[in-house]
């Protein structure tokens, strides 16, 4: 008898699964390995993540690779982003040294974007005393998914004002930009209170039919 309670209890359990609803929970990495006149290589990636955060919350984690840093060439700002339709968003929670940049702003050769976050503490006009990072954010819309980031008018996904070795060796400055994301991880499925007080019901009635068997 116990083998037949079992095998109903892992049915229940496989049905739980099936019909738990799941969270919008996913993680995209992308990476600044686009380069125009300043930097080379990889510059950093950056992580978008609905799971930090809470709901209606997006966290933007830009980790940049060891030798470059955040500048303020004029080229553009510590990074600049899009988000489809173009919605009101809130921007909170920003890195101390950083603060919300301008919208709609060019950031040469990648296009222009409709949100940025501007280095303003640690970042020396051209490639002086350049801020090594990290910056963290959030991004706060109703329904916001990390999929609802998207490219710029030219086609690039994130752009930021780095320092950086360039073609030649040397230190050099200038955007580099995420041309696109490089892979997402999705989280497991978080059973609804629902789902987990139906599993439990159907495990006691399973029990009780076990002992009235025996």
């Amino acid at each position: 008898m116990r083998a037949s309670f079992w095998k109903l209890a892992v049915a229940l359990i496989a049905t739980t699964a099936l019909t738990a609803s799941r969270a919008n929970a996913t993680s995209i990495v992308y990476y600044l390995d686009q380069s125009a006149t300043g930097p080379t290589g990889i510059g950093g990636s950056i992580t978008l993540d609905d799971t930090i955060s809470g709901s209606n919350t997006v966290n933007v984690l830009v980790q940049l690779t060891p030798g470059y840093g955040f500048v303020k060439t004029g080229a553009g700002d510590a990074l600049a982003f899009n988000i489809v339709g173009d919605p009101s968003i809130t921007i909170t929670n920003i890195t101390g040294g950083f603060d919300i940049g301008p919208t709609m702003h060019n950031e040469p050769p990648f296009g222009t974007f409709n949100y940025s976050v501007s280095c303003t503490t640690g970042c020396g006009k051209g490639g002086s005393n350049p801020n090594l990072g990290p910056l963290s954010f959030d991004v706060q819309l109703t329904g916001i998914t990390v999929y609802q980031f998207v490219g710029s008018n030219l086609g690039f996904y994130f752009a930021s004002d780095l320092i950086g070795p360039g073609a030649n060796g040397a230190p050099a400055t200038g955007n580099m930009a995420a041309i696109g994301r490089e892979g997402s991880t999705d989280i497991a499925a978080v059973p609804e209170p629902a789902s987990l007080t139906l599993l439990g019901t159907g495990l006691m009635f399973a029990a009780r039919r076990m002992r009235r068997r025996d």
